[in-house]
């Protein structure tokens, strides 16, 4: 029998609401409710053989485009030891601080780096 589940999740969105101007970003938390299938009988009831033909085709197709994707891009990547690299890896574990801004990280790592 399918069992109803609620999941959460947050989305960042740019701020917009009440004549803002979309420069500062919200994290909104939000629910919402879906079922887990548990019988192959449950999911011909949901979906038709074609629709998991489909479905199952479009998985592979996009495992193999992700995979071809990543060797592809590979040599255009940033080197994880670079000081740019570093300073963007400080920068978001400085974001991580109770109150601190992408300014007032940018602008502490910078000084880090600087002395």
């Amino acid at each position: 029998m399918a069992t109803k589940e609620t999941g959460k999740a947050e989305a960042t969105v740019k701020d917009f609401s009440n004549g803002k101007d979309g420069s500062t970003e919200v994290t909104v938390p939000y629910t919402f409710d879906y079922e887990i299938l548990e019988t192959a009988a449950e999911l011909a009831e949901k979906f038709a053989p074609a629709d998991l033909l489909a479905l199952a085709n479009a998985r592979i197709k996009s495992t193999a485009n992700s995979g071809a994707r990543q060797k592809a891009v590979a040599p255009y990547a940033q080197d994880p030891n670079s000081p740019a690299a570093i300073r963007e890896s400080m920068i978001k574990d400085a974001l991580k601080l109770p109150g601190m801004t992408k300014e007032k990280a940018t602008a502490f790592v910078d000084s880090l780096m600087a002395s």
